[in-house]
């Protein structure tokens, strides 16, 4: 941003919100945000009106620091200036000097660091926790990031924005939920027009892929290192598998709905025309009992993991449905290890429809036992049958219209690919149908069975 950009302390500007201060109609209160740091000093104002039940929060065009996760109360709204994303073109950056951008003062940067289950989230973790019946619109949001830690091998959170649910990757062993909350899911939630991991993208760009020495000690097939022993060898220099940062400043994941304590789950999400520079994990991962939910019109790349999940594990989730989005250059943040642009770990009923994947092929992958040998830009999709994964007999996994490229536009074809189990230098596909009698796409099974999932295939 321009110098003379206003910069709010994240009490000046959270504390209102917190406290529920606003009108008590439809007129707006303006809350002054006392004397930022640089830009003028008289500073601006934040406005909030009360109406219809929902007390909505207008934010002036600044930067606005957060350094805890923010548990926003449930029927309330935060509204940025203006759209920050150009969705037809959407790696144009915006002027920042003329958004309304969210900056994280604090990050993970250590391998070892407790973050899955520490003793409480809100000062372990940095972003928004959305309650029931929120709403974040036309706003930009950068994390400073720099690994993915190791007890977040098995993804636990770390979002931009997420909803309310369990700390840990399921509710078991341990009573600790996301930003101080009650753990119950979160229902009517809109995430729309926010753009994440693009304030610092620039200075990070060249980052991000990059050869880090002594990082790649992976043969055992999993992350290694956890303790002593890998801090140790990540100050060295080398004997490490990924324990070292990237230094590319970001996020773990763009959203991220967790598990949840209560039986109904997270219900009517939607997370329209977002957009995704970079994250150390996912882009978009939907966790748990999910229902009735929407991901559409949005744009993710850079991942350290795969980009659109939904990972029920044995919750089953129901009528979620991914549309016309855009994942680009997935894993490419943990080079050659892990990452496909689409993955289910456990579904009930989703569609993913118009979907649009660029990948590359990799000429040096890094091998991983029971997968094919290998586990990163694999295919467009691949459906896991482990991570404690539950696709019940009703299931529904419909695979409608694609584009499959590589990250020139090239497309990959069936022809060009090999069925079932990917090759080095191949894309695997796999074809759909209880009896795999189907029309073929761009997918697979990488545990080598399908555990009765069914994959219809469609035209677009």
């Amino acid at each position: 941003m321009a110098e003379a950009t206003p910069t709010y302390s994240y009490a000046v500007w959270s504390n209102p919100i917190k406290a529920r201060t606003c009108s008590h109609n439809s007129t707006p209160l303006a809350i002054p945000l006392v004397v930022p740091r640089g830009g003028s000093a008289a500073g601006a104002a934040m406005t909030c009106a009360f109406e219809h039940g929902v007390r909505s929060y207008e934010l002036p065009v600044g930067i606005f620091e957060i350094g805890e996760q923010l548990l926003v109360p449930a029927n309330t709204s935060i509204v940025g200036a203006s759209s920050p994303n150009e969705m037809g073109n959407p790696t144009r950056s915006p002027d920042w000097s003329a958004q309304t951008l969210f900056l994280a003062t604090r990050g993970v940067t250590l391998f070892n660091a407790s973050y899955c289950r520490a003793a409480e989230m809100v000062h372990t973790r940095v972003g928004f926790v959305l309650s029931s019946f929120c709403t974040v619109r036309n706003v930009g949001y950068q994390g400073i990031d720099t690994i993915r830690p190791a007890d977040n091998g098995w993804l636990c959170g770390g979002g931009a924005f997420e909803t309310k649910g369990c700390a840990a990757t399921d509710c078991s062993g341990s009573s600790i939920n996301n930003g101080g909350s009650d753990g119950v899911g979160s229902e009517h939630v809109t995430i729309d027009n926010v753009r994440v991991n693009d304030y610092y993208y620039p200075a990070d760009r060249a980052r991000i892929g990059a050869a880090i020495a002594g990082n790649y000690e992976c043969s055992g097939g999993g992350l290694r290192g956890a303790g002593a022993a890998a801090a140790a060898a990540a100050a060295s220099g080398g004997g490490c598998c990924f324990c070292q940062p990237n230094r590319v400043r970001s996020t773990q994941t763009a959203v991220w709905v967790p598990d949840t304590r209560d039986a109904a789950g997270t219900r009517h999400l939607v997370v329209r025309r977002l957009v995704s520079r970079s994250s150390q994990a996912d882009g978009i991962n939907l966790h748990g009992r999910v229902r009735d939910a929407l991901v559409e019109d949005c744009y993710a790349e850079n991942t350290g993991d795969d980009v659109f999940v939904l990972w029920g594990g044995l919750r089953e989730p129901e009528n979620v449905t991914w549309n016309r989005c855009v994942a680009v250059a997935p894993g490419v943040a943990r080079p050659n290890w892990y990452g496909n642009c689409i993955a289910t770990g456990g579904a009930g009923s989703v569609t993913f429809a118009n979907i649009t994947c660029r990948a590359p092929t990799l000429a040096h992958p890094i091998p991983a036992p029971g997968y094919g040998a290998l586990r990163m830009d694999t295919s467009c999709a691949w459906f896991h049958t482990s991570f404690n994964s539950s696709y019940p007999p009703w299931n529904s996994v419909v695979v409608q219209g694609w584009r499959f490229e590589d990250l020139d536009g090239a497309p990959y074809t069936a022809a060009s690919g090999v069925m079932d189990q990917p090759v080095a230098g191949k894309m695997a596909w796999t074809r759909g149908g209880r009896n795999r009698t189907g029309p073929a796409a761009p997918f697979y099974f990488p545990e080598g069975n399908d555990a009765g999932v069914n994959v219809d295939v469609r035209p677009g």
